[in-house]
């Protein structure tokens, strides 16, 4: 493992950073942002995209969160060219833990059912460190192990790996819900990919990005926790306040209708009649204040006998 030394790189590669990876980071932040745009809308209810089914959204998150952690693998091996600085090392992973921390805090409280344990801000604190401990290495044994990463994530699951406390390697029998997961295994494979890069590629002299395009991305990848950690908050909050002014179902609303519907139905109901009980119990549950807790099944006794009660009186109008 290189030492952790207070010297800092030399200023032709901070200043090609700023250029070259700062400005694709910036581009790729604009890539997830659409992305994430395209989640909250989905589960807005004002579209319907196919994020986990269709191919190419799913090869869409692939190259995103590929570009993302191919940078920082490829940061991480410039930046120690010239010896490690090691304060600046420290606060980073320092912002990064209590960021990753803030994030998984943040989505239990919102999505109780499908929490962010470990994604990508997580993969990152921990690529960090395994990545200090690889910086000796030739850049055909980063890229060599960065394949067989990849190889032993798409095809090992042991059922070893389901604990709770393992899932995070990523080599289990089954997909956990998480509203982001990004395991070690595959994805610390594109993280070496980018270390094997910055062995083979000599930073030319530093320039500018041109435009203010240019600028503009690299800016936000100059900035790139920040502009993470932020964007989603306001995408979200400004598409909520359209699908509150509009009047659309989010996705637990709309998935609720359906099953709802069809038990109705199915149990000898007519269409109308169950569309209308069914809308006027998640409409009813909502104004009360109970849908979080019916939805999630968190009800106590006292709630399950409210929410019993409106699906009565609204089976009853």
């Amino acid at each position: 493992m290189p030492m952790l030394t207070p010297s800092s790189a030399p200023a032709t590669t901070a200043a090609h950073r700023v250029g070259v990876i700062d400005m694709a980071r910036g581009m790729a932040l604009l890539a997830m942002a659409v992305y994430h745009g395209s989640w909250d809308l989905t589960y807005l209810g004002l579209a319907d995209f196919d994020l986990f089914g269709d191919p190419l959204w799913l090869a869409a998150r692939t190259g995103i969160l590929g570009s993302f952690l191919m940078l920082s693998g490829l940061s991480l091996t410039l930046a120690a060219a010239g010896g490690i600085d090691r304060r600046r090392f420290l606060r980073r992973f320092a912002l990064l833990v209590l960021a990753a921390g803030g994030v998984s805090a943040v989505s239990m409280v919102m999505f109780p059912d499908s929490p962010i344990f470990f994604g990508v801000l997580h993969h990152m604190a921990v690529a960090s460190l395994l990545g200090l401990a690889l910086l000796r290495l030739p850049w055909p044994a980063l890229l060599l192990l960065g394949v067989a990463v990849i190889a032993i994530g798409r095809t090992v699951a042991l059922p070893l790996f389901d604990e709770p406390w393992l899932r995070w390697i990523g080599l289990m029998s089954f997909e956990p819900e998480s509203n982001d997961y990004v395991p070690l295994f595959p994805w610390f494979g594109g993280f070496l990919f980018g270390m094997a890069l910055g062995r083979l590629w000599r930073p030319g002299p530093a320039r500018t990005p041109g435009g203010a395009v240019g600028r503009g991305f690299a800016w936000a990848g100059r900035h790139s926790l920040a502009v993470y950690l932020l964007h989603q908050p306001i995408l979200f909050g400004l598409l909520s306040a359209v699908a509150m002014g509009i009047g659309a179902d989010p996705a637990d609303v709309r998935s609720f209708q359906t099953s709802c519907v069809a038990t109705c139905i199915a149990g000898g109901g007519e269409v109308a009649h169950c569309t209308a009980t069914c809308r006027c119990v998640s409409d009813d549950l909502n104004r009360a204040g109970l849908w979080s807790d019916f939805i999630h099944d968190r009800l106590s006794a006292d709630s399950a006998h409210k929410v019993d009660g409106v699906i009565q009186s609204c089976g009853s109008r």
